[in-house]
This record gives C-alpha cells, sequence and structure tokens, in this order.
C-alpha cells in the first residue's frame, strides 16, 4: 500500500482534497501546531504535485476511531535501512495493543531517507498515557545501550509532528 502525503494549509489542502474526490484509495486531511497534512492511501502512484511517497512496511489497525496522529519520523541512511526495518518488524512493546491506539503503520521513504512511524490514537491523552507507561519505557530501553541500533543506521536526528484528523473521504 502506497501513502503519499503533501503538506501545506488546511484550507489549501481541504480544497486539493474536494479536487480529487472520486479518486481511487483514502484522503485524510491532518491539522498541525505548525502546518498541515494531506495523506492520500493507495495502491497507484501519487495525485499530488509535491509531498513524499512510502510504502507501508507493517500495518495494523488504522485510521478509523482516532482523532490524534503522530507521526516518528527517522532518518536512515541506506545502508541502515535493512537493520532498521528488521528492528521495527521485532518491536516491543507493540503499541497498537495500547488503550487508546487505533494503529500504527511504518513508512518506507520512496523519495527521500526519513521513514514515519505513523501511530493513530482516539485522543491526545491516550498518546500521552501510553508515553508515560511502562510499555513505552520497554519499547524504548535499548535506547542510548550497547543493545541499540548503531548510529551510523541513523543521518539525523529523529522528531515528532502530532496532528488531529479534521476531515477523510
Amino acid at each position: 500500500m502506497n501513502y503519499h502525503i503533501t503538506y501545506g494549509t488546511s484550507n489549501y489542502l481541504k480544497t486539493l482534497s474536494e479536487k480529487f474526490e472520486g479518486e481511487d484509495g483514502s484522503f485524510y486531511l491532518l491539522e498541525g501546531a505548525e502546518d498541515a497534512a494531506l495523506i492520500h492511501k493507495t495502491e497507484k502512484e501519487s495525485l499530488f504535485e509535491s509531498g513524499h511517497s512510502y510504502e507501508a512496511i507493517e500495518e495494523a489497525g488504522g485510521f478509523e476511531g482516532a482523532e490524534y496522529i503522530v507521526f516518528n519520523n527517522i532518518p536512515v541512511s541506506s545502508e541502515g535501512r535493512p537493520l532498521f526495518e528488521d528492528r521495527f518488524k521485532q518491536r516491543a512493546g507493540k503499541v497498537e495493543h495500547e488503550p487508546g491506539c487505533t494503529g500504527i503503520i511504518i513508512l518506507r521513504p520512496k523519495d527521500s531517507e526519513t521513514y514515519l512511524v505513523s501511530s493513530m490514537w482516539k485522543d491526545e491523552s491516550d498518546f500521552e498515557a501510553w508515553r508515560q507507561s511502562s510499555s513505552f519505557e520497554k519499547a524504548h530501553k535499548q535506547k542510548d545501550t550497547s543493545e541499540a541500533l548503531p548510529q551510523t543506521v541513523f543521518t539525523g536526528k529523529p522528531y515528532i509532528k502530532s496532528y488531529r484528523i479534521i476531515d477523510t473521504q
């Protein structure tokens, strides 16, 4: 499954999603503190003139029932991709089983080096509760230890962006 994401203002992306109404796939309009994002989930190529394209390498659950979306942006070197993907396929904690989590999608970039680990939540408080939980601690226990992935796997520091779903079609 392909995920194509473009960014801009909420108004512009709403107009863009209306333009593509009736096209194959699903569209999700997200609004964050700094920008908005439009996601197109489809088997086909991107309809967007700009943005990024990804291939889902693992999906559990989904957007249905979610109001709060978190993108963990992780820059990974081309040499580090197999190791990174293997680690995520064996990830501890299995966040999708946490209260309030509706799903997780691991997205491999087609046109950049930044993976997106997208988790979907019923609301922000569910995400914050997970971040304070022993499950979160277990899932991240190898960080800064000899069990962690080598720093050479990464080409930059990961960062998180969060959004609210404001429209779907």
